[in-house]
């Protein structure tokens, strides 16, 4: 009995194609350009703000209000003893 010839399995070269479509889709959204920039510069300029407002205007805050008005100084007690003496010269007749 023979036996089926297998199959084998032939390289086929696979040549890259020129993308013909990306530059209509450029061509098509060219007059959109600047309002997409606006957009995405708006959006940048959001987060920004939206960052400085959450977490970096507390922590100037009180770093601004340190120097404007320095923190009240610990108050001291001071212990001060005060001693009189009194010196009478008292005479008796014996």
């Amino acid at each position: 009995m023979t036996e089926p010839d297998l199959p084998v399995l032939t390289p086929t070269i696979v040549e890259p194609r020129s993308n013909d479509l990306l530059p209509a889709i450029r061509e098509d959204l060219a007059p959109f350009l600047p309002a997409l920039r606006g957009a995405a510069q708006l959006i940048a300029a959001a987060t920004v703000l939206e960052f400085t407002a959450r977490y970096a205007a507390p922590a100037m805050i009180d770093q601004v209000r340190q120097i404007i008005a320095p923190a009240p100084q610990h108050k001291q007690t001071i212990l001060v003893e005060e001693q009189t003496t009194v010196r009478r010269r008292v005479t008796v007749v014996s």
